[in-house]
C-alpha cells in the first residue's frame, strides 16, 4: 500500500490546503530551541537565527529524505537565506528533495493580493508535481482542513478557560502543523484538562517545541494565549475555493513580527490580552531573530499589564531566560496585585 506523500514546509506562510488538494500532508520542519549544530550548517548559512541551522542539519543528515518535496516560505530573512543555500546544494546533488521558494507578502490591496494569487498558482503546480497527482481537488481539501481549523478553534475555547496549559496547547499546534487533518483534529481534541497559574500572552517569535512554555509555567504561570506563528497565530484551518480567495484570506492573518508594522501589532496583542484576561505579557526573541524587539516600544504603550521581554537569547539559553523572565513578571504582577 503507498502511503501518503509528504510536502515539507520551512516557515508559517504555506496554504496548507494547496498541498492536500495535491494529495500531499503539508508537514511543518519546526527545528528545537535546544541542541547541537554542525559546523558545515554553521558556515553555509552564517549569521542566523539557530532554529534554521538546526532545520538545514536536519535536511543535510537525510531526516527528511522521504518528503516528496520541500517549500521554504520566504517569511524571514533566515528562512530566505536557508532556501538559496538548499538550492546551491540541490544543484551540487548534496539535497535530493525538490526545493520551492513561496513568496506571499502580506498586507492587503488588489495588486499585492493578485501577485500572492499568482505565487498560489505556482506553488499548486509544483505541489501536483512532486506528487504525481492529478489537477488538485480543493473541494476536498476544503472539508478536512475545515474540520482541523474547528478543533483548534475549540482548543483555543479551553485554553483561555484554563483547560490547557500553553505547553500542551503548542504540543497540540505541533500535531496540527504536521500530522494528516484527520489525525490532527482527534490529537487536538484529546487535550483537555483543568490548569492552574497565573494567566499570562507569550508574544515575540515562534516557539519550535513546547520545551520553554512548560519552564515559564513551572513558574507558577499559565499562557493562556500567545501571537506567534507556531501558536495562535498559526495558518491552519482557513480555506478557500481558489487561488485567489486563500490570496485574501492570507492577507487578513494575525499580524506577525518579520512582516507588519509595530502598530498592528501592539493592536493585535492588546486584542489578544483583553481577550484571553491576561494579568501579564512575556516577550522572547532569539539571538538574530531581532524584528520582534522593534515592536516593544508600542506594545508597552498599547497594554495595561506588565510586559517583560527578552530579546537576543543566545542558542541553548532559552529555557534560563524564559525561567528568569517568568519569575520577574509573577514578582511584579504580584506586586501590583498587594
Amino acid at each position: 500500500m503507498t502511503s501518503t506523500p509528504r510536502v515539507g514546509v520551512v516557515g508559517a506562510d504555506l496554504p496548507r490546503q494547496v498541498a492536500l488538494a495535491a494529495g500531499a500532508v503539508p508537514t511543518r520542519l519546526l527545528g528545537a530551541w535546544e541542541g547541537d549544530t554542525s559546523r558545515e550548517a554553521r558556515e553555509l548559512l552564517g549569521a542566523m537565527d539557530v532554529v534554521a541551522v538546526r532545520i538545514l542539519d536536519e535536511i543535510l543528515a537525510g531526516a527528511h529524505d522521504h518528503l516528496a518535496g520541500l517549500v521554504v516560505c520566504n517569511d524571514s530573512s533566515a528562512n530566505l537565506r536557508l532556501f538559496y543555500v538548499l538550492r546551491v546544494l540541490a544543484e551540487r546533488g548534496r539535497v535530493r528533495l525538490p526545493v520551492s521558494l513561496f513568496d506571499a507578502p502580506r498586507g492587503s490591496g488588489s495588486p499585492r493580493e493578485h501577485f500572492v494569487a499568482r505565487r498560489i498558482a505556482r506553488l499548486t503546480e509544483f505541489c501536483e508535481a512532486v506528487t504525481g497527482s492529478g489537477p488538485s481537488d480543493f473541494a476536498a481539501a476544503a472539508a478536512s482542513e475545515d474540520a482541523l481549523g474547528g478543533a483548534l478553534r475549540g482548543l483555543r475555547a479551553r485554553r483561555r478557560s484554563g483547560r490547557v496549559t500553553g505547553a500542551a496547547a503548542l504540543d497540540a499546534y505541533r500535531a496540527a502543523a504536521t500530522l494528516a487533518p484527520e489525525e490532527a483534529a482527534l490529537e487536538v481534541d484529546r487535550v483537555d484538562r483543568s490548569a492552574a497559574g497565573i494567566p499570562v500572552v507569550v508574544t515575540g517569535g515562534s516557539h519550535p517545541d513546547s520545551s520553554v512554555y512548560a519552564a515559564i509555567e513551572n513558574e507558577g504561570l499559565l499562557v493562556v494565549g500567545d501571537d506567534h506563528d507556531t501558536g495562535d497565530a498559526a495558518w491552519i484551518g482557513p480555506t478557500g475555493r481558489d487561488a485567489a480567495e486563500i490570496a485574501r484570506l492570507h492577507a487578513a492573518r494575525p499580524p506577525l513580527a518579520q512582516r507588519s508594522r509595530s502598530s498592528e501589532r501592539a493592536a493585535a496583542l492588546a486584542a489578544l490580552v483583553t481577550e484571553t484576561k491576561a494579568r501579564g505579557v512575556i516577550s522572547l526573541a532569539r539571538e538574530l531573530d531581532d524584528a520582534p524587539a522593534w515592536d516593544l516600544a508600542a506594545q508597552r504603550a498599547a497594554i495595561d499589564v506588565p510586559l517583560v521581554a527578552r530579546t537576543r537569547i543566545a542558542p541553548d539559553a532559552a529555557r534560563t531566560q524564559a525561567v528568569d523572565a517568568a519569575r520577574e513578571l509573577r514578582d511584579r504582577i504580584t506586586e501590583e496585585g498587594a
